[in-house]
């Protein structure tokens, strides 16, 4: 069974070293796993498994400990419980589950001290059950592919010469959402530097790096493409996009390679798209230095099919249209008014047999970086990280528009130019950073593509618990609505609530905005009341769901025969078990001591038989045992420090 790791943002719950009620009663275990402040690791990642086992990311301890796997709400189902030695440490390792885990759930997995007490740490992670455990059913795959990464080999009968690698993300799905929450764009990067064998390599891991980051984020596939349209540091001349019909092409790998890239999208989205979840028309892509430069050239040959790009670690900006005017903030003063491709759109029209399409181009969103330390004054011309470099037409037509320093021109020109223009663009330098900022930086770059998607698609499933199907006249009807945000994000969504009458005539009952945390879910409650008598459809969102409700007259009341005193009710209120079941305190962080079941971590005021009911905040027991633990604890001090 191979687990894959799913990088959704983990729920950790940090155990405080502080002196409380419940820190004090274990005694002796626990006030040792306090005193000791050990270093103690946990990371368990979200994960899709078949239910016989985990993989733990990281897992480091420098005390002896209780290894525990348990349900993390709802129930104690123990999972895994072994002894370890102080000293373990372990990566990526898949640990076989004494019992196995029937279905998808919330699980914690901790560490305790071997006498029993507070957990030094504890994990939380959602555990997807991909194969039946036990006879349970089956989680559904969100996507038409397994989770995890595959290799896709070239097709040239489906119109790309080269492999690509495609990353689907492991999480749960939503059979019956009644909005749509059901559409992600399909995250895209390239490795187009190197031999061909080299940028293979490259791509092998879409799951890692930005792209990685944002498919886990925002639950979006990722692919990895290792086309390339670079000859060495002379940069993307007209021929190497081989739009020229008269360039003869050696390698069919290099033939139009746009094209190429738009069979892969399309032939990733057909794989995809077999399952609950589909794949949007534009294309979410990352990339840096070589990267950018490839996207840089395809979104104005098919801005159809991208919806924003972040691009970094270049000087200068494409420019979205043939000729020069004067109000274009230029950074020279250019003997040209004509602008050439790659630079703008001035012979696009002839090399492709197609006009360029400004409009849709100016609806991708952009955000461009670039590190601050990214140029070299003292010899710019021959910087190596600068594209066009030389003497040829391309490289001169940059300098007069953008200049020549790769940040304080070309970036700071660029930005201008843009703003001039009205282009939707974020600019970001990094200030002291080099080409590859480090990746605290580039995670700005993630958090744009999360943001992005949040806004433009749908990210909160909303599904419907059945209400009641009969009612009488002025009574409320009450619809429980199960809102699921799946992502490492912030969202919101729309619920509203009508009602179909018997003339088929629709009304609007409510309508609620909901905002929710990340990997959240919560219940909203609508409600409604019925003035006549018939069958009414309700509706969330739109649709309907459930048996029409029945709504009766209300029975004839025949008068008030009642007799019982409240006298009596207040006396026999005071018998039987204190008023209601014992609530447990800090459920998941005390462990069983023994393996029958005992737990050291009682509270004094269990043992006593005295409930929370009966006294509320510190009663008599309680404050007795505090004191008498915080006493013991000071006489370990005091003698210690003698």
């Amino acid at each position: 069974m191979s687990s894959q790791h799913v990088g959704i943002k983990r729920r950790r719950m940090l155990q405080l070293a502080g002196i409380s009620t419940a820190g004090v009663v274990g005694a002796s275990g626990r006030a040792l796993a306090q005193e000791e402040d050990p270093n103690v690791t946990i990371e368990v990642p979200d994960q899709m498994t078949g239910g016989e086992s985990i993989v733990v990311e990281s897992f480091e301890t420098d005390v002896d400990g209780l290894f525990q796997i348990a349900r993390d709400t709802g129930g104690d189902s123990v999972y895994k419980r072994m002894e370890i030695e102080a000293g373990t440490e372990f990566t990526d390792r898949e640990l076989e589950l004494d019992a196995p885990i029937s279905e998808s759930q919330s699980v914690r997995t901790s560490l305790y001290p071997i006498t029993g007490g507070r957990s030094y740490d504890t994990m939380s992670s959602e555990v997807f059950v991909s194969e039946a455990a036990d006879g349970a059913e089956p989680v559904g795959t969100p996507y038409g592919t397994e989770p995890g990464v595959q290799k896709i080999e070239a097709d040239p009968d489906a119109g790309f010469r080269s492999p690509y690698f495609l990353y689907t993300p492991a999480f749960p799905t939503v059979e019956n959402s009644v909005n749509d929450s059901q559409e992600r764009p399909l995250v895209v990067t390239a490795h187009p530097w190197g031999e061909f064998e080299e940028r293979v390599e490259d791509a092998r891991r879409p799951d890692r790096g930005i792209t990685g980051r944002i498919g886990d984020a925002m639950n979006c596939p990722v692919l990895d493409i290792p086309l390339t349209l670079t000859r060495g540091h002379l940069g993307l001349e007209p021929q190497e996009l081989t739009l020229a019909p008269e360039l003869d092409i050696t390698d069919p790998r290099r033939e139009r390679v746009d094209l190429q890239l738009i069979a892969m999208i399309e032939d990733a989205k057909s794989r995809l798209n077999a399952g609950t979840y589909t794949i949007a028309d534009g294309i979410h892509y990352d990339g840096g230095s070589s990267a950018a430069d490839f996207i840089e050239k395809i979104a104005p040959l098919h801005p159809e099919h991208v919806n924003a790009y972040s691009s970094g670690a270049n000087g200068y900006a494409f420019l979205p249209f043939e000729e020069l005017t004067d109000d274009i903030p230029v950074h020279g003063d250019p003997d040209r008014t004509t602008i050439p491709w790659p630079i703008g759109t001035g012979n696009l029209e002839q090399l492709t047999g197609e006009e360029f399409d400004r409009e849709a181009w100016m609806d991708i969103e952009q955000f461009r970086w670039i590190g601050g330390e990214d140029q070299d004054p003292d010899d710019p011309r021959n910087y190596v990280h600068k594209r066009f470099r030389g003497d040829d037409e391309i490289d001169r037509a940059i300098e007069e528009i953008f200049g020549t320093l790769q940040v304080d021109d070309r970036f700071g020109t660029s930005r201008e130019i843009y703003d001039h223009l009205g282009v939707p663009a974020t600019f970001r330098k990094f200030e002291g950073q080099p080409h590859a900022p480090d990746r605290e930086y580039r995670l700005e770059a993630a958090e744009f593509h999360e943001e992005r998607i949040e806004a433009d698609f749908e990210l909160v499933h909303v599904t419907v618990r059945e209400s009641a199907s009969e009612a009488r006249v002025g009574d409320p009807v009450t619809v429980s609505v199960v809102v699921t945000n799946w992502t490492d994000v912030e969202s919101a969504t729309t619920i509203s609530l009508s009602v179909d009458g018997p003339e088929a005539e629709t009304t609007d009952v409510e309508t609620r905005a909901v905002q929710i945390g990340p990997n959240s879910t919560e219940t909203v409650e609508l409600e409604t009341a019925f003035e006549e008598t018939g069958e009414f459809v309700l509706r969330v969102n739109e649709t309907a769901f459930g048996d029409p409700v029945v709504v009766t007259e209300q029975p004839t009341e025949e008068g008030d025969e009642s007799t019982e005193t409240t006298g009596d009710r207040d006396d026999d209120s005071a018998d039987g078990d204190g008023g209601g079941a014992e609530e447990d305190g800090e459920t998941g962080t005390e462990t069983p001591a023994t393996e029958d079941g005992t737990d050291e971590g009682d509270s004094a005021t269990d043992r006593a038989g005295v409930t929370e009911d009966e006294q509320p905040g510190f009663g008599v027991v309680q404050t007795l045992t505090a004191v008498g633990g915080i006493g013991y604890l000071l006489g370990q001090r005091r003698s210690t420090d003698d």
